[in-house]
């Protein structure tokens, strides 16, 4: 189906999926597990809190840079949407290291 901003209803259905979708961020932060899971996504495997670059390896550092762009969008996500969710997930994960 091709998607026609000019149809009402088109518009309203695009508007309640991406609301559904905002939802997505609440769901797995919502439990002890979920946010144990987005910190380890986030500041362990798309290494968000480190260094890209490797020295002399440029496309280490441009696959390194891939993985933390995807790692800043998900926790600016969860930084827009909650913060009181991403505080917890940093309470439980980060501060007890």
């Amino acid at each position: 189906m091709t998607y026609d901003a000019s149809n009402p209803e088109h518009v309203a259905k695009a508007e309640k999926a991406e609301a559904d979708r905002q939802k997505d961020i609440d769901y797995i932060t919502k439990e002890p597990r979920g946010r144990r899971w987005l910190y380890s996504l986030i500041y362990d495997a798309c290494h968000v809190a480190r260094l890209s670059h490797v020295p002399g390896d440029a496309d280490t550092s441009a696959f390194n840079e891939g993985g933390r762009a995807i790692g800043l969008a998900l926790l600016e996500q969860l930084r827009d949407r909650n913060p009181e969710r991403y505080m917890l997930m940093l309470s439980e994960n980060h501060f007890d290291e």
